[in-house]
């Protein structure tokens, strides 16, 4: 019998002996610590006393942090409730227009969460068409900007990210669970609150999760519709602007506290019970319990206003891209795409577009090697490795963005206004979620393929490019297009490090809807959405059935 080594000593000596993997590891622990550890260290420290005292002597700090957590409490709950109800209609019901609903919901993952504030602008602003209507037919003043309109915003903005967390879960519920509480005597109502949404309770409590990060770290919206009513993203936006980089970074530690304090609820939610689905009972040819008549009916009128919101806000922003001033002068015009998408001085589009296929790459490439070394090598700090790697998911874009900021304008790495530090934002906010699904591939991988490649005489670079690569295609692909898609469209993560050389298109939507110069802004949405299409459409082409785009 042969027992194999174990310990410090033993996991160093073979890292040693497989150079490929030593620089695997070098690599990961010297790119980690440089973009994530050495900023936050940085920002938590920068503060003196004084800027603490000054964040709380005054008022307004305080009245920016609670509209933070009001704001982004109420968004994250009333989001996560319609994203769970248009899921459950997808699933349990019989409603007519499954498909096309699907697609609804995609709609608002292809546009940046700011075009939403736009288009709420265009709409329901003071000079918006539904305002100029109620006003014109009823002399009814339609003020909806502050925390009403905000909460409508990042309701509709992020309610696709809580449909898409919670369909993954209902659709891995086993229909027998549900048939045999149903042969109990367990009906409507009943069965759907002792069963259903009980199994559906982690996919309920991540989508709230994904959903509040989001809104703690929302910048455009709040600036665009909040109004008076300030929130602690926009409050350091204005103190970077001001040059106070010191009361900035307090405030962006301040901001990470709900963030954390949501992750600890959620770990102790999802700790008191058990959500197993797996019975190991055969489940092929089960039809699951599908909802009344009269359910179904409720279910597709809320799916069709749901539906109706979204096509109205893309419609006034197709309006607006097209027509030389909707509302005023209708005539067809194509000046404004001709301007603000295929003007070389207007590169806004093509620089989301270059930088996003980069970072996405990067990312991508980068989850690869870290799930790569962390399931399959064995090294000292592996846990700190990979704890390193997830912690840029588990905070708001805004601080992340702040970090970094403060970290490399001054001191010994220089970054700021260059476009590596744009790149390096959208990398770390995308990497983490690329490297668990890895991870999860990496384990279901039986590692004596690995092995068999490595005795033949491989090393850990020819057995990642030629064995782990093929396998984990699909994985790899699927996570490239999601992480190009949130990059083309990221505003709060980059907004502090963009410059007029490196501007991108949700930056630039955000400044024209702010000055009111809403065609262009309509216009930069359309083409950054266009341009987002075609390269999916491209990527279809060559990856066929590896990219499901609208599998939702």
């Amino acid at each position: 019998m042969i027992i194999e080594k174990k310990g410090m000593g033993t996991s160093v000596s073979k890292l040693v002996k497989d150079p490929s993997s030593l620089v695997l590891v070098l690599i990961s622990f010297a790119v980690l610590c440089l973009f994530v550890i050495y900023p936050l260290i940085y920002v938590v420290a920068l503060p003196g006393a004084t800027d603490w005292t000054t964040f709380f002597s005054k008022s307004r700090y305080g009245t920016a942090l609670l509209n933070t957590v009001v704001s982004s409490s109420l968004s994250a709950l009333t989001a996560t409730v319609c994203g769970f109800i248009y899921a459950y209609s997808i699933h349990y019901s019989n409603i007519v227009g499954k498909k096309f609903f699907r697609f609804i919901a995609f709609l608002p993952i292809l546009a940046p969460s700011v075009m939403t504030g736009l288009a709420f602008l265009l709409l329901f602003g003071r000079g918006g068409m539904v305002s100029q209507t109620l006003k014109a037919w009823f002399n009814v003043e339609l003020d909806l900007y502050g925390l009403p309109g905000l909460w409508i915003v990042q309701t509709i903005s992020y309610f696709p990210l809580a449909y898409m967390t919670i369909t993954g879960v209902l659709r891995s519920i086993s229909p027998n669970l549900e048939i045999a509480a149903q042969n109990l005597g367990a009906r409507g109502f009943k069965l759907f609150r002792t069963i259903t949404f009980k199994l559906a309770l982690p996919g309920v409590i991540n989508a709230f999760l994904l959903v509040a990060i989001n809104c703690f770290a929302d910048f455009g919206n709040p600036k665009l519709i909040g109004g008076n009513y300030s929130l602690l993203a926009v409050e350091i936006y204005g103190e970077i602007i001001n040059n106070e980089p010191g009361l900035a970074s307090v405030m962006g530690i301040i901001l990470v506290i709900p963030a954390l304090l949501v992750f600890v609820i959620q770990s102790k939610l999802l700790s008191k019970g058990s959500y197993s689905t797996i019975t190991g009972k055969p489940v092929s040819g089960l039809n699951r319990v599908k909802t009344s008549r009269k359910t179904d009916i409720l279910l597709f009128i809320f799916n069709s206003i749901m539906a109706l919101f979204i096509l109205s806000m893309f419609a006034i922003t197709i309006l607006f891209a097209f027509t030389k001033n909707f509302g005023r002068d209708n005539t067809f015009t194509l000046s404004h795409i001709t301007k603000m998408v295929f003007n070389p001085s207007s590169p806004a589009v093509l620089n989301s577009l270059v930088l996003s296929l980069i970072a996405s790459l990067l990312a991508v490439g980068f989850a690869l090697v870290l799930a790569y070394v962390v399931v399959r090598k064995p090294f000292p700090g592996k846990k700190l490795l990979d704890f390193t790697a997830v912690l840029p998911i588990a905070l708001p874009g805004t601080f992340v963005g702040l970090a970094l900021i403060v970290a490399f304008s001054n001191g010994p790495i220089m970054l700021q206004g260059s476009a590596v530090l744009i790149i390096v934002a959208m990398l770390l906010k995308q990497m983490p979620v690329g490297y668990r699904g890895l991870t999860a591939s990496f384990k279901q991988v039986d590692k004596s393929i690995e092995e068999a490649a490595t005795n033949l005489g491989a090393d850990s670079r020819r057995t990642l490019t030629t064995i782990v690569f093929p396998m984990l295609q699909k994985t790899i692909v699927a996570n490239f297009v999601y992480a190009f898609m949130k990059n083309m469209n990221t505003l709060s993560t980059i907004v502090f490090l963009i410059t007029p050389k490196w501007v991108v298109a949700a930056v630039s939507i955000f400044n024209y809807a702010e000055t009111g110069t809403y065609y262009w802004a309509a216009a930069v949405a359309v083409g950054l959405m266009g341009t987002t299409l075609a390269t999916l459409g491209v990527m279809k082409l060559i990856f066929r059935s590896k990219v499901k785009i609208f599998d939702f």
